[in-house]
């Protein structure tokens, strides 16, 4: 069977949005068998984490003329479901026309590409200081260097502020951050120690002066807070804040994820809405709250916080999290994308412990070895079945 370019492009683009039809959906399989070079073209155009950032990229298109310029293949039955999708859809055209091409040659079969080594993260990070200076850091790396209210001391794979005792009262700001399959650790002026996970940003002050301790997070970090009564220690977060003295606790607020927790290990810690004044919720330790992204909504729980703090300790552990949960993680740790063959084995539970740091495969033979799951790898692409 031979499907011209622009029917698949148009066949792949239903797929990402779910509007696939039965009949479609066997179209598109049989493409698959047709090249087995195909699914991998496949996987470029539809990695949701590879879409997600696109999509930021291409946010400024005009969406309106883009389906304009697409409309033609799209069904006009189909008018009012893909109105409700409408900017994300165009943006996904304008994307696969790009990528479509790019990757295919002129005889219209997918470029070959060098096999792909799945190997884990490790202790990788951007250091961002207040001068615009960039440092990257890197596992076992010792450096010294000073900024007007602090000295900086980058040894054992974190990186530590001290304040100047003759510092001038100056508010400045570093950033550290963390790539796909990165992760490092830093403790800041006051005493406090934080752990950041991969493709994550944590904003701090070199020195913390007024009558609170403020932070920004973007993904996953862990915190053992320095208690002062007199300072509470905040973490801002795009959604929520979270308030605490003393306290060791987890927070996954990563902006591809629908749901933000907040997990705690010791200690007292209240978090409120940043949208809605007054919104507010105390949790203890052993407890859990997940914040819900599209209504708002926060739950509590009572949970075993290893399952959520163990990827500090450089484990994954996993309690009847679904398949569709488990890979999302594991997306951020190594360099993979991944394709499900239907939505049953998106929603498989899985519970287990993974080692973080080893090889991929081995991740894959313990997945397979304790469930029915059938894992395919192809370089960097996984084909999941069962």
């Amino acid at each position: 069977m031979n499907i011209d370019n622009e029917n698949i492009k148009r066949i792949i683009v239903k797929s990402v949005l779910g509007t696939l039809t039965e009949e479609e959906n066997l179209v598109l399989k049989e493409w698959f068998q047709e090249n087995a070079r195909n699914w991998v073209l496949y996987q470029k155009l539809s990695s949701a984490v590879g879409l997600k950032h696109k999509y930021e990229q291409y946010e400024n298109v005009n969406v309106v003329e883009a389906f304009r310029r697409n409309q033609h293949v799209l069904s006009v039955s189909k008018y009012r479901v893909m109105r409700r999708i409408l900017p994300y859809a165009a943006v996904v055209f304008l994307l696969f026309g790009g990528v479509f091409c790019f990757l295919m040659n002129r005889s219209g079969e997918i470029q070959e590409e060098d096999p792909v080594v799945l190997s884990a993260g490790g202790k990788y990070a951007e250091l961002i200081l207040a001068d615009g200076q960039k440092v990257d850091l890197y596992e076992g790396m010792e450096m010294k260097f000073q900024e007007r209210t602090s000295n900086i001391q980058i040894e054992g794979n974190v990186v530590c502020y001290q304040e100047k005792t003759d510092r001038v009262t100056v508010n400045e700001y570093n950033m550290i951050r963390t790539p796909l399959g990165g992760e490092y650790s830093l403790m800041l002026s006051d005493g406090t120690k934080v752990w950041l996970n991969a493709m994550s940003e944590l904003r701090y002050p070199v020195t913390f002066g007024g009558d609170t301790r403020e932070v920004e997070l973007k993904g996953e970090a862990y915190f053992e807070v320095k208690e002062n009564e007199a300072k509470p220690f905040i973490v801002k977060t795009d959604d929520f804040n979270v308030r605490v003295l003393g306290t060791s606790f987890n927070i996954s607020a990563y902006s591809d994820s629908p749901l933000a927790y907040t997990t705690l290990c010791s200690g007292h810690v209240r978090l409120s809405d940043r949208r809605v004044p007054g919104k507010e919720i105390d949790i203890l330790p052993g407890e859990q709250l997940s914040f819900h992204r599209d209504n708002r909504e926060m739950n509590v729980r009572e949970v075993d916080v290893d399952v959520f703090v163990s990827w500090r300790e450089g484990f994954f552990r996993f309690d009847n999290n679904t398949v569709d949960e488990v890979f999302t993680i594991l997306q951020r740790w190594y360099n993979i994308q991944v394709f499900y063959a239907n939505m049953e084995v998106r929603q498989e539970l899985f519970t287990g412990k993974l080692p973080r740091f080893d090889n991929f495969q081995i991740i894959i033979d313990l997945i397979e070895r304790v469930s029915d799951l059938k894992i395919e790898v192809r370089g960097e692409m996984i084909y999941i079945d069962k």
